[in-house]
């Protein structure tokens, strides 16, 4: 049997059970059950996509386990103000204990870093501009 091409795409066949295919039909409401299996596919090789950084693995697991653990107890953190400060508590106490020693010196690695931010920059501002930067990647994923 020749499978079906559309564009770029091809049909594949897939064996679920009822009540997983129930819910993939739910979840990908207009878009469709085939559109949220794609979805959810994408989804699982970006997760794979860890930092390479140990520390930095360590802290985005923290930072999920205390949003979860912050969600239980006081229901979604983005919504409940009490949750919030929870969550900003949980997240300083656990980057606190990991400073590391010595006296802070705004000194960037790189020529790239050296061109953005001299020795006066404030570790807000640096971190200011990196969130701006966060915010123009999240616009540009969404035009794409």
């Amino acid at each position: 049997m020749a499978r079906k091409t559309v564009g770029s795409m091809r049909q594949s066949a897939l064996r679920l059970p009822p009540d997983l295919r129930q819910r993939l039909k739910r979840a990908g409401g207009e878009g469709g059950m085939g559109e949220e299996i794609r979805r959810r596919l994408e989804a699982s090789f970006e997760a794979e996509k860890a930092p390479a950084n140990a520390k930095t693995r360590e802290l985005l697991e923290a930072i999920t386990f205390v949003a979860d653990k912050t969600d239980f107890y006081y229901g979604d953190w983005s919504k409940n103000a009490s949750g919030f400060d929870v969550l900003n508590a949980g997240l300083q106490l656990f980057l606190a204990a990991r400073r590391p020693e010595g006296e802070a010196v705004q000194k960037p690695k790189s020529d790239v870093g050296e061109l953005f931010f001299d020795p006066s920059s404030t570790p807000d501002n640096i971190a200011r501009f990196i969130l701006a930067d966060l915010a123009w990647v999240k616009r540009e994923e969404k035009r794409r």
